[in-house]
């Protein structure tokens, strides 16, 4: 199975979870520029979780509904552009057969 198979009966395209982790300096409004990235690329958030330590880092817990490869990486480049992300990282994998396409 290829990603972003033309869907037959013109229901929402196929996606695949992706469960990602992001350590940030934690500041007010970082999980809503986080989030607004991700809009900007049409993914949807199927989970979300937050984690402070004061006067530390955060951690953020992200599931994700992902079309094809060249999706993730993109967000994945333009997540990590921002002053604030000090990590991200995929904490699941989908199959690498489906994730090649």
């Amino acid at each position: 199975m290829n990603w972003n198979e033309p869907n037959v009966n013109g229901s929402r395209p196929q996606t695949y979870p992706v469960q990602v982790q992001i350590e940030v300096i934690d500041r007010v409004g970082v999980l809503k520029d986080i989030l607004s990235r991700l809009s900007d690329y049409n993914i949807n958030v199927r989970s979300a979780q937050v984690k402070t330590f004061p006067g530390q880092t955060a951690t953020i817990s992200l599931g994700i509904d992902i079309l094809d490869h060249d999706q993730l990486e993109r967000t994945f480049t333009q997540i990590r552009k921002m002053s604030d992300v000090i990590k991200l990282r995929r904490v699941s994998q989908v199959d690498d057969e489906k994730l090649q396409g």
